[in-house]
């Protein structure tokens, strides 16, 4: 493992992660220094009581997104690869390689889960998200179906579940881990917008750097209040807001 560690401002200048608890934003920075050279740390709790942290303060992180923790105990720093390069003579593969293998890479070089980006196995079941498994039975259910409503309804709810799955794969890319908490209101925003407008407005709270649920609550929230429906209203609600208003005329009474 290499000595030297970097942080990349992209990273940890954001106002998501300056928001975090001050212990929080130092913890993140010790585990940088002991990752290997594939991001894993292996003794997090070590390291947590040693700087006089506690799991509490771990907790943010994880729920940001910044890093991921997994039942064997070790965990992975998720913008790892955005933070350091290292010079493939100097590279030593990081030896947890069953976690490793449960990743893949979003497009700005995140960690994130190689299962639609979001948490494989039981964990998907727990948020909600039908496993490959349970939708394939959904159809198969419907094809031995006699009734053809029963086969709609099964064929609809399939397909439901998979733009479900692509919501929190987007923002498992682009934000970080989906809150469990937030399932609900998701569900609620999805019977007033369409999939691809839910994702934009992820894209809107990544472009402002901004890692958080709360954050794509507050944007859906708006164009909810403002009556936005397609993408074009997003456009024109934002070429709306960019026309300086105009100064009001002052009218003068002529005294005679």
């Amino acid at each position: 493992m290499a000595v030297k560690r970097m942080f990349s401002s992209s990273v940890t200048e954001t106002d998501s992660f300056l928001e975090l608890p001050l212990k929080s934003q130092a913890l993140y920075f010790h585990l940088g220094m002991q990752g290997d050279d594939d991001g894993f740390v292996a003794n997090p709790r070590a390291i947590i009581r040693s700087i006089g942290c506690t799991a509490r303060d771990l907790k943010p992180l994880e729920t940001a997104g910044y890093v991921i923790s997994f039942p064997s105990k070790v965990l992975v720093i998720t913008d790892w690869k955005a933070n350091n390069n290292l010079r493939n003579d100097r590279y030593k593969p990081t030896a947890f390689q069953n976690e490793l293998a449960q990743l893949t890479e979003s497009a700005n070089k995140r960690y994130i889960f190689a299962s639609l980006g979001i948490p494989t196995g039981n964990q998907m079941d727990t948020i909600g998200i039908p496993s490959d498994n349970q939708v394939t039975t959904q159809h198969s259910i419907a094809e031995h179906s006699s009734g053809r409503s029963c086969k709609k309804a099964a064929t609809t709810a399939a397909r439901t579940d998979s733009d479900l799955a692509q919501i929190v794969q987007h923002f498992q890319a682009e934000i970080g881990e989906f809150p469990r908490s937030a399932l609900d209101k998701l569900q609620r925003y999805r019977e007033a917008f369409s999939t691809e407008l839910i994702c934009k407005a992820i894209d809107e709270a990544a472009e402002n750097g901004v890692r958080k649920w709360r954050y794509v609550d507050g944007i859906l929230k708006g164009w909810q209040a403002d009556g936005v429906r397609t993408l074009g209203d997003v456009e024109a609600r934002r070429e709306a807001r960019k026309k300086p208003e105009q100064p009001q005329e002052r009218k003068f009474e002529v005294l005679t």
